[in-house]
């Protein structure tokens, strides 16, 4: 109930009390005038949204985290009678990311009988994540504000938020890689893995991959695909188990991992470098190193839902990864550092040959044992020569890939390692 509803239903109560006690019928009379308007109003709260039809659009089912959705709106009055301007009431969700919904109120003009009006709407999802327009529904009131009687709402309408990326420079993004993959790079030297297929030629591919006799049998550049890729490639080790994140919501060390990996990821796509994600829950064929924008926009897609779910250890996960890892590629290790047997098996992973780089990942709600944790986890790391750093929050990632970058990764007893 609104205020004015209050107050008219306390002036009928208090004008009939009164007319009761002092027999006055001029006061059963006020008593009456107040109830009619507020039996008026009622009426005209519903007339307000009877007969209009409303339909909503995102512009794009895919977001971007921090920036505008635009989303297209058209109200139509079917009905036989004018309408007032009315507003659109709708509750922004995010179902990955633990935050409150946001609401909106988009103010609409009023329609003459068959008239249609559509317009655009801007929201800002804030976090990344899977969002829902929930029940987005009209709000008709009346000209004394006693109700806001809510339409018939419209079902739920689903979109996917990426997260926003942070710059990493071209000279941080190289100075990232193992020298062995620098070393490839810079000869040129690609060493292919079994042909599995085609895909359609995206900017950047090299033009020594495309398929030529299929090209012009489908009439547009396709290249080559293969399994196991390119040596000189990069992946992305996220670290999913639920019992390792640190705080909650997008303040958590799981935030800190899942932007870090985005950024890593767009820096490495831009290198034009195969690129690859690893973590349990998300899609085995994320792993198969590949390049390109399609390549990109999957893996950002699967960062932008992916929930720590995991029930097996990191550490469990990392043994099979490493056995399945190549010396020479570059591996970037997102952890929280709260599972003391990941660091070892890590540890044991760079001793392989594989040019590990380990961002270790806090939260702003950690407490001092966490904290504890982590500089211990990063003094092990830079006992066994590994490049590593300390991101306390997310605000922190950008110094900490400088960082990182200025490191060479050297053998616990000595001697940079190639």
């Amino acid at each position: 109930m609104t205020r004015n509803f209050k107050l008219f239903a306390g002036a009928a109560v208090l004008f009939f009390l009164a007319g009761a006690m002092n027999e006055r019928p001029a006061l059963y009379v006020m008593a009456g005038v107040c109830l009619a308007c507020i039996l008026g109003c009622y009426i005209i709260s519903r007339m307000a949204i009877a007969g209009l039809d409303l339909n909503i659009e995102p512009g794009s089912p895919i977001a971007r985290a921090g920036q505008e959705l635009v989303v297209q709106i058209r109200l139509a009055n079917i009905g036989i009678i004018s309408r007032p301007a009315v507003p659109l009431r709708l509750d922004l969700e995010n179902r990955t990311v633990g935050v409150p919904p946001t609401t909106y109120l988009f103010p609409l003009p009023g329609l003459t009988a068959g008239q249609s009006v559509t317009t655009s709407a801007a929201l800002i999802p804030m976090y990344r994540g899977e969002h829902v327009m929930v029940l987005p529904r009209l709000i008709g009131s009346d000209p004394l504000g006693m109700f806001n009687r809510p339409g018939p709402p419209l079902g739920l309408i689903p979109f996917v938020a990426v997260c926003r990326p942070l710059a990493i420079s071209r000279e941080d993004v190289i100075n990232l890689l193992s020298e062995r993959t620098r070393m490839q790079m810079a000869s040129n030297q690609r060493r292919r893995g079994e042909f599995i297929g085609i895909r359609r030629h995206e900017p950047g591919d090299d033009l020594r991959d495309v398929h030529w006799k299929m090209t012009a049998h489908v009439g547009e550049l396709v290249v080559k695909k293969y399994s196991g890729g390119r040596d000189y490639h990069a992946t992305v080790w996220l670290d999913t188990r639920t019992e390792n994140v640190i705080g909650r919501g997008p303040d958590s060390s799981f935030e800190t991992q899942v932007v870090a990996a985005a950024s890593l990821m767009q820096a490495l796509s831009d290198l034009n470098l195969d690129i690859g994600l690893y973590g349990d829950g998300l899609d085995s064929a994320l792993r198969t190193p590949d390049r390109g924008r399609s390549t990109l926009e999957r893996l950002q897609l699967a960062l932008a839902e992916v929930k720590p779910n995991a029930r097996r250890s990191f550490a469990a996960a990392t043994r099979e990864w490493v056995a399945q890892a190549r010396p020479g590629i570059t591996v970037f290790a997102l952890i929280s550092g709260a599972e003391p047997e990941a660091v070892e098996t890590l540890r044991a992973a760079a001793v392989r040959g594989i040019g590990l780089r380990v961002i270790i990942c806090g939260s702003q709600q950690a407490d001092s044992f966490y904290r504890r944790r982590q500089a211990l986890a990063l003094e092990a790391f830079r006992a066994a020569g590994v490049p590593s750093v300390i991101s306390a929050s997310q605000a922190q990632l950008p110094e900490a890939f400088s960082e990182l970058a200025r490191m060479r990764a050297t053998r616990a007893g000595g001697g940079v390692v190639l």
